[in-house]
């Protein structure tokens, strides 16, 4: 096997070993705080601006 093959073998071996296919895993502070200044914030303040 030449070296750019083996190159070319082992960066593909390692993007498919290094893959998060649904990104980094949160931590319970940043979803915590998703929840509470997220979406449902923004639809109960036009609730109240109505």
């Amino acid at each position: 096997m030449t070296s750019s093959q083996n190159r070319r073998e082992n960066a593909w071996k390692s993007r498919k070993q290094n893959q998060k296919p649904h990104g980094e895993v949160k931590s319970l502070a940043e979803l915590s705080d998703e929840s509470s200044s997220g979406v449902a914030g923004y639809v109960n303040a036009r609730k109240d601006g109505d």
